[in-house]
C-alpha cells in the first residue's frame, strides 16, 4: 500500500473514530431522573432562543423544591450559565415548566443542572418520573 493511501486511510478512520466518540446533541427529547444528586448533569441539546424543561412527579427526601439552571457546553473553555429556576409544582402531582427565552441565536449545545434540592447543595437527592425537553417554540 502506498504512503499516501495509508495516510488516508488512517485519517479517514480517525475521522469516524472522533465522530462516534463525540457527544451526540439531539433537540427535543424525553426522559427520567433517579436519586440524582445536585450537581447531576442532563444530557445535551442542541438549540438557539428558546428551551423548556419540564418536569413531572418529582421527589426528594423530604423537601419540596429544586433550582434547575441551563448552562451552554462550550468545549475547552467554562460553560455559560443561564437564568436558574426553582421548579415546585411537580412535588404536588402537577408539572413544572421552565423556559429559557434569553438563548443566544445559532445553534448550540445546551444541558440542565440540578443546582439545589430544597434549598441545599448537599445532602438530598431528587427524582422526576418524567421530564421534557422541548426546543420548538420560538425557534428562529
Amino acid at each position: 500500500m502506498k504512503n499516501s493511501a495509508r495516510i488516508s486511510m488512517v485519517i479517514g478512520t480517525a475521522a469516524v473514530v472522533i465522530l462516534a466518540l463525540a457527544p451526540f446533541a439531539e433537540a427535543s427529547w424525553s426522559s427520567s431522573i433517579s436519586a440524582a444528586s445536585v450537581g447531576f448533569q442532563s444530557r445535551r441539546w442542541s438549540d438557539e432562543l428558546y428551551s423548556q424543561i419540564t418536569f413531572h412527579g418529582c421527589t426528594t427526601d423530604g423537601s419540596k423544591s429544586t433550582d434547575v439552571q441551563v448552562f451552554n457546553d462550550i468545549p475547552l473553555q467554562p460553560d455559560e450559565s443561564y437564568d436558574k429556576k426553582t421548579f415546585t409544582a411537580c412535588f404536588s402531582g402537577g408539572a413544572r415548566n421552565g423556559e429559557w427565552t434569553d438563548l443566544p441565536s445559532g445553534v448550540r449545545d445546551y444541558y440542565f443542572q440540578i443546582m439545589a434540592i430544597g434549598g441545599s447543595t448537599f445532602g438530598q437527592q431528587l427524582s422526576v418520573s418524567s421530564l421534557t425537553v422541548d426546543t420548538t417554540e420560538a425557534d428562529g
